[in-house]
């Protein structure tokens, strides 16, 4: 082997290494031995393009059937036989009147037990929607202070050349405070920014969420988000990675994903780290119902939750 193919060689190994290593936040990688990752739902079975509102859930039905489960390592649709996760379960919506129902999320606190959510599929191209979430932490919630906040909505990004790290827009719980994340431009190196709403949670109540995104690698992006009908974000330029050599609309996830009790890593730093935390939480539970996206022919009122009819 010559000088220049060993050299060529070891810049790929290098390169083949850094990319390898990279974890990916709200996404794990499969474990061995574990289930393993399905090939996700088709938009064309799950999304109505005829009309500007193009999905929309109530869980009335009592089913999930346009729906996939992450639930910790495991990704998997609801007609496997697995796929009535006690993890996530639909209930009777609190405060919302007789007959309203909603998705109880539950994470327990344990290692590896980290991620209890739903899933709908990515969108071929950088789409303009608009997406409406009723969402209530109950009264049961333990505000934690350490460190780590727990996602509750997230945009995701699918994997191309290079493996993203964060989900492209993020909706927590931190503390006692709901934070607002964003991940963007180059995946190798991306741009984040995050902003701590300061209005303290309210435990028990229904909050509803109206996010309006047009998803761009490029300077026509935008993002707005609406907290019970109040602006508490805008920003406007790119807002997807720019370098994974995929045009794709990042695909929504709701639920609960708790990445520091996750312990897939390749050190025992994290394992450490979790027996070493200290909290008097010992799981993590929300509600969530009302779930819309529309297109960019729909607008703010063809999302929003309504108000409810009573409180918890």
């Amino acid at each position: 082997m010559n000088l220049l193919v060993k050299i060529r060689y070891r810049i790929f190994y290098i390169l083949s290494l850094a990319m390898a290593s990279v974890v990916v936040a709200g996404e794990p990688e499969p474990v061995p031995g574990l289930a393993s990752t399905i090939k996700p739902i088709s938009p064309k079975k799950v999304f109505d393009y005829r009309q500007p509102i193009i999905f929309q859930d109530n869980f009335s039905s009592a089913q999930f059937t346009k729906w996939q489960f992450s639930i910790n390592f495991s990704n998997f649709s609801c007609d496997q036989p697995q796929a009535q996760p006690k993890q996530v379960q639909i209930v009777g919506a609190p405060g919302l009147g007789a007959g309203r129902f909603a998705v109880l999320f539950e994470v327990l606190r344990a290692p590896d037990s980290f991620r209890s959510e739903l899933c709908l599929p990515a969108e071929d191209g950088f789409q303009e929607r608009w997406y409406g979430e009723r969402i209530m932490v109950p009264c049961e919630w333990i505000f934690d202070p350490n460190p780590a906040a727990s996602i509750v909505m997230q945009w995701h990004a699918l994997r191309g050349n290079w493996h993203p790290t964060f989900p492209n827009l993020a909706i927590c719980i931190g503390n006692t405070n709901w934070i607002i994340r964003q991940s963007f431009g180059p995946a190798q190196q991306p741009t984040r920014t995050s902003k701590i709403i300061s209005e303290p949670l309210a435990r028990g109540v229904w909050v509803s969420w109206v996010i309006h995104a047009k998803w761009s690698p490029a300077a026509d992006g935008l993002l707005q988000i609406w907290k019970d009908g109040k602006l508490v974000w805008e920003s406007q330029g790119l807002n997807v990675y720019s370098t994974i050599g995929l045009a794709y609309t990042p695909y929504l996830k709701t639920g609960i994903y708790h990445p520091n009790w996750r312990m897939d890593q390749k050190t025992s730093r994290q394992k450490e780290d979790f027996f070493k935390e200290i909290t008097t939480a010992t799981n993590k539970l929300i509600y969530i119902t009302d779930v819309k996206i529309g297109t960019e022919r729909a607008c703010y009122a063809d999302v929003a939750p309504g108000k409810p009819a009573s409180k918890p």
